[in-house]
């Protein structure tokens, strides 16, 4: 009996064949072809490009410190006998700094006293002799006066004498001349008292120009006296001292320095890239780390200092508490204004003026490489002048990653 196999078809056999070569050639060209590395979102999340109108700002650091100051002098020559503060103190306007002390002041001040007090009993004495002699005067224009007045009754009755024919005419002549003779020694006393009173007005005024001079010195002298005790002047805090216990200072010298605790300013320092688009009346934000101050410039030194141009600042009155001169601070200064600027938030590893590698979002999950010119940091606003549009999302990673790698496999956040 004859059995019948089964004939085998030979195009099953081609297309294992053929299954088996494209295989093959799969695995061949994985690898030969490069790996293209996954990236996880998680770890680099994406980010977007976008574009508004921003205004331009400029970081800077800088310092408060105090609007108003006052220097200390020494009122006369002295030796520091006592030091009551030291620099750093909370002060008041009357607070004592410290004491000098003058051997020689004190005697001119007792010295200016006296003469005081020996001119003021002299323009009494003075001033008791005047009316004396006033009265005097006084007193002998009434005599002239009472004289005058018995030579008119005289010649008035001579006068009715002669002519009822009692009297000859000679004694009404002789009445006559004797009034003509009293009435000028009237009138010459009258005249000597206004000189005198006029004499006696200008010697009195003389005497108390004297006393006011002397009274001048000796507050002049009691005020460096008084002096001596070195007060703040101002409320605030002692800043700097300038000289130790027992040294002698000269009239004038620097003996401390107190600042204002309450009126501040602030001194930033301004790349000297963008110290020129910065004016006079800029606006001014300040981070004091206390809370945030909204400001002006009002000066702009011309000198550039270590790359930086110094500026100082007006604050307002109402600071927040806790500030005190010497504290650091940040600050961004407004220095224009970008139409449709295209701008990310600002990135770790992403420098400003810079132009960078970074990996572009495509459609198929895949990003791509691509350089990027970034511009200005503008208030943690990174400016794009080049290599991106706005709406598209990219990743940042560092330069050293991947640096011949065209293409990255995007991993979605689970």
């Amino acid at each position: 009996m004859d059995i019948l196999l089964p004939q085998r078809k030979p195009w099953r056999i081609y297309l294992l064949a053929l299954g088996f070569s494209l295989l093959l050639c799969y695995g061949l060209y994985q690898l030969a072809s490069p790996a293209v590395p996954a990236v996880s979102l998680k770890e680099y999340p994406l980010v977007e490009v976008q574009q508004s109108d921003i205004a331009l700002y400029t970081d800077a650091l800088g310092e408060l410190f105090a609007s108003q100051q006052l220097l200390l002098t020494a009122p006369a020559q002295g030796a520091v006998i006592e030091v009551l503060q030291r620099p750093g103190a909370l002060v008041k306007a009357d607070t004592v700094i410290l004491r000098l002390d003058n051997p020689e002041l004190d005697l001119k001040v007792r010295a200016a006293e006296s003469n005081v007090q020996k001119m003021q009993a002299e323009l009494s004495a003075f001033h008791a002799q005047q009316q004396s002699q006033l009265l005097e005067q006084q007193g002998r224009l009434a005599e002239l006066a009472a004289l005058l007045e018995q030579a008119e009754l005289e010649t008035n009755l001579n006068t009715e004498l002669v002519k009822r024919g009692i009297a000859a005419n000679i004694e009404l002549q002789r009445a006559k001349l004797r009034l003509r003779q009293q009435q000028q020694k009237l009138d010459f006393e009258q005249q000597k008292f206004t000189q005198f009173s006029g004499l006696q007005k200008a010697e009195l005024e003389q005497k108390q120009v004297q006393l006011k001079q002397l009274d001048e010195e000796l507050r002049l002298l009691q005020k460096q006296q008084q002096k001596m005790l070195v007060t703040a002047g101002i409320a605030g805090y002692l800043q700097q001292l300038d000289v130790e216990l027992g040294q002698n200072v000269a009239q004038g010298a620097a003996l401390a320095r107190v600042g204002s605790q309450q009126k501040l300013s602030a001194r930033i320092y301004i790349n000297q890239r963008q110290a020129d688009q910065v004016v006079i009346g800029s606006p001014v934000m300040i981070d004091s780390r206390k809370g945030l101050i909204e400001g002006r410039i009002h000066r702009i030194e011309a000198l550039v200092e270590n790359g930086t141009v110094a500026a100082e600042v007006s604050l307002p009155d109402e600071l927040p508490p806790g500030l005190r001169p010497s504290l650091d601070i940040t600050a961004s200064v407004l220095v224009g204004e970008r139409n449709n600027a295209l701008y990310i938030t600002q990135q770790a590893g992403l420098r400003p003026n810079s132009t960078e590698r970074v990996f572009v979002q495509g459609a198929t999950g895949i990003a791509h490489a691509r350089q990027v010119r970034f511009g200005e940091l503008s208030n943690k606003q990174l400016l794009i002048e080049a290599g991106l549009e706005a709406g598209e999302r990219f990743i940042a990673v560092p330069s050293d990653l991947w640096p011949d790698q065209p293409l990255l496999q995007l991993k979605q956040q689970k």
